[in-house]
């Protein structure tokens, strides 16, 4: 029933219109001034409608779970094309050709497309990044350049490095290359190999390197730690630990793990053995008669 009483007082105003400039005697070829008017009419309705769309895009964009960025861009997205849409309705009721219009955009838009390609791209792998979301937001991650997410934006995401600098990656190389992300899991392992020497016995440097984890604050108990020979190099015996820890406290146990390490050998007496080589003189038949 509201519907129809909408239909009727737009039937009306366009009467009272059509009446009123026929009796001031405006027009300028198809164009009069009751199309005017009734451009503008319209002109208000589709700006109330496209505020009343709006309003309820950004209560849904609220409650959803998709980023901010993404919401931004949909709702801005969204905007163009209610107001396109309104352009079209605006002409249609002027008596422009809309099919011609749409011909005209449509030519724009392949032109432009053509021109900013790799920002399109860009753009695409951006929304990719945000609805799969391999990363987010203070997520230490590798990925060409290993850095903090700062912020994850439509064309570029923003990494932090350690050293402090901040770098723009282009959102087309990060969905195209293999992203190692180091935040997601609450746990994580710190891989160490230590070199001693071949005179040391091997019970006794593991027993070392045990001391060594039992001594740094932040080592899990489970995961058990992991002590074992990797390796016998060329001119030392390498030997593996793993231990594991809250993502938080890697650096802090990865760097205390190596003086503790270093306190222990000495404790225990064992000597890490650095790359060398033995040369070993032989008396030779030859150089006996000669002396």
């Amino acid at each position: 029933m509201e519907t129809n009483l909408y239909e009727n007082a737009i039937e009306t105003t366009k009467d009272s219109v059509e009446a009123v400039s026929k009796t001031l005697g405006f027009s300028l070829g198809s164009l009069s001034l009751g199309n005017l008017i009734s451009a503008l009419i319209t002109l208000l309705i589709c700006i109330l409608a496209i505020r009343l769309v709006m309003r309820l895009a950004r209560r849904i964009a609220r409650r959803s779970r998709l980023s901010e960025s993404l919401s931004n861009f949909m709702l801005k997205a969204l905007k163009i094309v209610l107001e396109f849409i309104a352009i079209l309705i605006v002409a249609d009721s002027i008596g422009i050709n809309v099919t011609s219009l749409l011909a005209v955009f449509s030519l724009l838009g392949l032109a432009l497309s053509l021109s900013v390609q790799n920002c399109l791209s860009n753009l695409m792998s951006g929304i990719t990044i945000l609805l799969t979301k391999p990363f987010e937001d203070g997520d230490f991650i590798e990925a060409g350049v290993s850095g903090t997410v700062k912020d994850i934006g439509l064309i570029y995401t923003q990494i932090r490095t350690v050293d402090n600098k901040l770098i723009f990656v282009p959102n087309s190389e990060l969905s195209a290359s293999k992203v190692v992300n180091y935040s997601r899991e609450p746990n994580r392992r710190v891989d160490l190999t230590f070199g001693a020497d071949y005179a040391c016995p091997i019970e006794d440097v593991k027993a070392a390197l045990r001391t060594a984890v039992s001594r740094v604050e932040g080592v899990l108990p489970e995961p058990e730690p992991f002590v074992r020979v990797a390796e016998y190099a060329a001119s030392n015996i390498s030997y593996a630990v793993r231990v594991w820890c809250r993502n938080a406290d890697y650096w802090n146990v990865y760097y205390d793990l190596l003086e503790a390490v270093a306190k222990a050998f000495d404790e225990a007496g064992v000597s890490m053995s650095y790359e060398h080589v033995n040369v070993h003189v032989l008396d030779t038949p030859a150089a006996a008669k000669k002396d």
